[in-house]
């Protein structure tokens, strides 16, 4: 079978999507050493497969994304299976179906956040894809979504049809793993020079992650706890109010920004050295940084919405998304109760045994098989 899948996301800075591409191609590679794989990705961001390129026929269309979007729209051209030469299958990997000459056409919806809360999102991204999604969900021959949260937004919003939705849960990667704490804490004493007990945010700052509820909850018990509030995550849109919010507090230098985390390494050793981990968003496709946390022995508070509930299962604390008393309760206890702490981690490694990316992957293929008969 020849299978070809937009990698476009790969970058050397990755993030989410760029992730999820990378570690399913690996996994589909090892799986099926016997089928053809091509890589299709545009834009001016540069694709890197890493060693993955010596077994990928991938080519490049220099245009940028939002004019070849045009095309696709309004041309139906350029077809992307004839552009690699023939295919049995295309997987449009984030969310945006490609014209095909005859590939059968596999569509990924990481999240509906664009349609449901259009308002957590910069209207450059809500108004492309909402305007798009629902078509891209009919004509696809299949579509994947990585959360039941999510399939039941394509159902609700989408009208599609359940039998052509699969839910393939993400994964954190086998080489993602936990650091010795002494190990962790030298190394960011290094790179970040960050020093002390800590509560980590892993996220991009942006109105879905919700941080004026976390800052408000930390801030209630910032006299009581020892610890610095880590943000480790890029600057997104609209990131104004969160700002503000952190300026009106007074926190000082008992709030840390980071920016976007390089390296896997770092990542690592920040969620090993951290006494909690939170998520506090508002929407949440997936909720990869729950997996990871856990991975590294993080105790971990979130809210009790969408997606987070069941990847998170029962190895978090979970509060009402807006309940600033129950994130600084959770907070004080993720830090401080010992035992909440013990079971907390235990049931994180647990966890984290029901996600993998070659299952993820194997299920994938599961579903292109399924369309190309």
């Amino acid at each position: 079978m020849r299978i070809a899948l937009d990698v476009s996301p790969i970058t050397p800075t990755r993030t989410g999507v760029g992730n999820y591409c990378y570690y399913l191609l690996k996994h589909l590679l090892e799986l099926a050493p016997e089928d053809t794989f091509l890589g299709f990705s545009s834009g001016s961001s540069k694709v890197d497969l890493g060693p993955m390129g010596r077994h990928v026929r991938h080519r490049h269309i220099a245009l940028p994304t939002r004019v070849l979007y045009q095309l696709w729209n309004h041309l139906a051209w350029p077809k992307v299976d004839s552009w690699l030469g023939g295919a049995d299958v295309y997987h449009a990997t984030n969310y945006f179906l490609a014209p095909t000459r005859t590939a059968r056409r596999v569509v990924s919806v990481h999240d509906l956040a664009f349609v449901a809360a259009p308002e957590l999102c910069s209207p450059k991204i809500s108004g492309l894809f909402a305007r798009h999604i629902g078509r891209f969900v009919h004509e696809a021959d299949a579509v994947i979504t990585c959360s039941e949260s999510t399939k039941a937004d394509i159902l609700r919003f989408c009208d599609a049809d359940p039998a052509r939705v699969t839910v393939v849960y993400d994964a954190v990667d086998e080489g993602f793993h936990a650091m010795k704490r002494i190990d962790a804490q030298r190394h960011l004493a290094g790179l970040y020079a960050l020093a002390g007990p800590y509560i980590l945010f892993v996220g991009t700052l942006e109105p879905r992650k919700n941080l004026p509820v976390l800052l408000n909850a930390f801030a209630r018990i910032a006299r009581d706890v020892p610890h610095t509030l880590v943000l480790a995550g890029g600057t997104g849109w609209n990131v104004a109010p969160i700002l503000e919010t952190l300026e009106s507090l007074g926190l000082g230098e008992r709030v840390r920004q980071l920016g976007f985390v390089r390296t896997r390494e770092d990542l690592a050793a920040l969620y090993s050295a951290a006494d909690a981990f939170v998520l506090p968003s508002r929407y949440e496709g997936f909720g990869l940084p729950l997996l990871e946390a856990m991975t590294c022995g993080c105790p971990v508070v979130a809210a009790n919405n969408t997606s987070i509930p069941e990847v998170a299962g029962d190895a978090a604390l979970l509060c009402g998304t807006n309940d600033v008393d129950a994130f600084a309760e959770a907070l004080r206890t993720a830090v401080s109760d010992a035992a909440v702490r013990s079971r907390l981690i235990e049931a994180g490694h647990e966890r984290c045994k029901r996600f993998s990316w070659r299952t993820c992957a194997q299920q994938t293929l599961d579903v292109y098989r399924s369309v190309a008969r």
